[in-house]
């Protein structure tokens, strides 16, 4: 893809060796799985001109947008960045009530003027929020036909297409996004494909290039810096990854998902304690579920199963709110019961039709790592060794992904295939999860596989 000095990206594989709306939003979890992944496609510096204004997605932004459209309320343009901010403000506050917000402000910015590229790639990106990526898909196809030369409807184009599944189209309109404009928002979708496809090193250099191309949004900044953290954290590099989750939060004090990743370095590093100081008070600002899970592992592995099965109740409970909300939640409780399907009190069975569902509806790696996962948990390693092995189908350096398929292997006896694999798994990921590691350890010992040092202490 090309960057502003003429050499070229490619969205699978960086050329050397291994390896969105408008504004400042991120395009995963309480408010929809891609409300964290990535910057929104938009204007990527202020007009130096303009007057200040508040910080985008907060209190003050959205207060301010919500007066002026009192004054004029049935302005499109402000409609449309009212509903934009209170998506910002949906990632900003882990409230699904904003989710609902910003579809009014949308759909009456709709209702005056239906053909407008702004409004119908704002309402695209409530679409990826909510997980309903057929519509998504339309309505940054319909934005794109009516404003071809704008890079932000390719953003939720983009998005779309990789959580159905369609990896070589999202790739080559990733190409096109950036063609268009190196930018921040086009250059983390590089970053996350490059991922995708086995180039954890290729995902790092662009991801730094997208922090370099910069947005004048601190929020964007914080954001990229924390998706580096978790690539290197991914990659088994906990010294920069420390660094890079220091710098967002130095960028924006108290960015969650910072705080989050300072907490997986310390589980990394084996201090429980220090994790939980990170996870606490930021579980209690903003309870997404995957954070409020991880920190129920975190209470597991630190002796403390009563808090630990209060928290794994609370996710349900906030999955629960999502649902109601208008969210497709099936993936995501999928996984996450999938995960606990052996804890007391579980039900291995929803989980895989849940997985099943979500399969169905959203055929991507990680659907199929999850529907074959929940199959091994339930007792069916034999039906789930066909997901599990089309899961890692991209080369994916996900070390979950590999070490699914690693137990599934070693539960049917296919110990060649099962060591091979989870060598596979604690290579990309030296540290997996805090749930998962010591498992994974102790199915290296069995297998009689020697685990190397992780790097970066």
């Amino acid at each position: 893809m090309t960057r502003s000095d003429g050499a070229r990206f490619d969205g699978r594989r960086s050329p050397g060796p291994r390896r969105s709306a408008l504004g400042a939003l991120g395009a995963a979890a309480a408010v929809g799985v891609l409300l964290a992944r990535f910057v929104l496609a938009g204007s990527d510096s202020p007009s130096p001109t303009a007057a200040p204004r508040p910080a985008a997605g907060s209190a003050a932004a959205v207060g301010d947008l919500e007066a002026r459209v009192r004054q004029a309320p049935r302005d499109p343009d402000l409609l449309t960045r009212l509903g934009i901010a209170y998506l910002q403000r949906a990632r900003g506050t882990a409230d699904p009530g904003y989710l609902a917000r910003a579809g009014e402000a949308l759909g009456r910015s709709g209702a005056i003027e239906s053909e407008r590229a702004e409004t119908l790639t704002g309402l695209g990106l409530l679409a990826l929020a909510r997980h309903d990526f057929a519509a998504a898909l339309d309505l940054g196809r319909r934005a794109e036909r009516l404003d071809p030369a704008s890079p932000e409807p390719l953003g939720v184009i983009v998005d779309a297409l990789v959580e159905l599944g369609r990896y070589d189209e999202a790739a080559a309109t990733a190409q096109v996004m950036v063609d268009r404009r190196p930018s921040l928002a086009s250059l983390s979708r590089v970053s996350y494909l490059r991922e995708l496809h086995g180039d954890p090193a290729g995902a790092v250099t662009a991801m730094t290039q997208a922090s370099l191309a910069g947005s004048g949004s601190t929020l964007d900044v914080a954001a990229v810096e924390a998706l580096l953290g978790d690539l290197h954290l991914g990659r088994g590099d906990a010294t920069r990854a420390h660094a890079a989750y220091s710098r967002a939060l130095s960028a924006v004090d108290g960015f969650a998902a910072a705080e989050v990743g300072l907490a997986r370095v310390a589980a990394a590093r084996g201090d429980l304690e220090a994790s939980a100081a990170h996870l606490e008070p930021v579980v209690g600002r903003q309870p997404q579920p995957a954070w409020v899970a991880l920190l129920g592992d975190v209470y597991a592995a630190s002796g403390r199963p009563a808090d630990a099965a209060t928290h794994y109740e609370l996710v349900r409970h906030l999955e629960a709110l999502n649902r109601a909300s208008g969210m497709d939640v099936d993936l995501e409780l999928a996984r996450f019961e999938a995960d606990h399907a052996r804890d007391a009190g579980s039900d291995a069975e929803a989980a895989v039709a849940m997985a099943r569902s979500a399969a169905a509806a959203r055929p991507t790696i990680f659907a199929s790592d999850t529907l074959g996962w929940a199959l091994r948990q339930a007792g069916q390693p034999q039906e789930a060794l066909a997901h599990a092995r089309d899961a890692v189908r991209l080369g994916t350096a996900d070390g979950t992904l590999w070490y699914h398929l690693a137990v599934v292997e070693a539960d049917l006896g296919l110990v060649e295939d099962a060591r091979v694999h989870l060598a596979r798994a604690l290579e990309v990921s030296p540290f997996l999860t805090v749930r998962d590691l010591p498992v994974a350890r102790a199915l290296a010992a069995e297998l009689g596989l020697a685990l190397a040092r992780p790097p970066g202490p």
